[in-house]
């Protein structure tokens, strides 16, 4: 059973085992940890499919774009062309949450969490798949960019002051692992440490989905909406390599609405994924959790990346260990 389960996980996966991460779905957490109510959906999501005609490209987003690496610019949008817009697609409908209520933002590993060096044959990468930011706004635009949003501060004074940091948290939240042909070490080990097995199928495999856990804050509104912005920073530190002898900026983006009411109806699912991944329960630290960088500024090689458009200045300072890490470039 086991074997035959994974062979068709291995096939439902082919298209889309070397893909980068994006939002898959939304869903409340219980104060006892357990997921509860209807999940939720990133604006315009399209749902990967059995039959291998899936294109990632329908929800990733990466910056800056490949045609023109290796740094964002004040230009690039926060969010894939189809999220720009409030909007959602068929029954992918957003969550529903209440102010205060921790959510679970679920994406897959993808091996950049189990495959040593977040990927085969790639070099200068974060630990712990780098780090994923969430900010907030009651005030989104269509033209959204993400230099703006990164100067966004958890007290809601950095930038235009539209919106705030939530949290920074690792990628890698210790338990999430990717089913592979080509098994990992650290894969196998989670697979062992933490089964996922789908319903009623015992002794069967099924990959396990990292999350990002965020509470929504005291004052959002009551019948309104929400946005949230996911933005996963996986930079490349400076290599050898004179194309990267600076770095290389690289970021992916989930734009989220949610809908705030006073209270969240409990005993509804609502749609799952053609694939759902069947935990129910969120990581034991989802309401502790942080990042080895939690300054959506720290890791850039762009000199003078860290001031506000338009604003003279020195870069703010950042710990010398980040900054050997990822150096700011000399001007020129």
């Amino acid at each position: 059973m086991r074997h035959q389960a994974l062979a068709i996980l291995f096939v439902l996966t082919a298209n889309w085992a070397n893909a980068h991460s994006w939002v898959e779905q939304l869903v409340n957490i219980a104060p006892n940890g357990s997921y509860v109510a209807s999940f939720g959906y990133p604006r315009g999501f399209v749902d990967k499919t059995a039959d291998g005609s899936f294109d990632q490209e329908a929800n990733e987003w990466l910056l800056p774009p490949a045609r023109t690496p290796p740094f964002i610019n004040e230009a690039d949008s926060l969010c894939h062309p189809s999220q720009r817009v409030p909007n959602q697609a068929g029954s992918f409908s957003r969550l529903h949450s209440s102010p205060g209520n921790v959510i679970a933002i679920r994406y897959a590993e993808n091996g950049h969490v189990t495959v040593p060096g977040g990927g085969i044959g790639l070099v200068g990468k974060p630990e712990k798949g780098g780090t994923v930011s969430i900010f907030g706004t009651k005030q989104p635009r269509p033209d959204e960019t993400l230099q703006n949003v990164l100067h966004w501060t958890r007290d809601g004074k950095g930038g235009d002051r539209r919106g705030r940091l939530l949290t920074a948290q690792n990628f890698d939240d210790d338990r999430c692992y990717q089913l592979r042909a080509d098994r990992t070490v650290l894969g196998e080990a989670r697979r062992l440490q933490t089964p996922n097995p789908p319903p009623e199928q015992p002794g069967s495999d099924h990959e396990l989905l990292c999350e990002t856990n965020v509470r929504l804050p005291d004052d959002v509104t009551v019948g309104q909406p929400y946005t949230l912005y996911w933005v996963w920073q996986w930079p490349t530190a400076p290599q050898p390599d004179p194309s990267l002898s600076n770095g290389q900026d690289e970021y992916y983006t989930s734009c989220i609405d949610v809908d705030v009411v006073p209270g969240v109806p409990l005993g509804q699912r609502g749609t799952v994924l053609h694939d759902q991944d069947p935990m129910t329960t969120a990581v034991s630290n989802f309401e502790s959790r942080t990042a080895l960088t939690v300054d959506p500024l720290a890791l850039s090689s762009q000199a003078g990346f860290g001031r506000p458009t338009g604003i003279s200045g020195q870069p703010p300072a950042v710990d010398q260990a980040v900054t050997a890490l990822h150096p700011r470039r000399s001007s020129t």
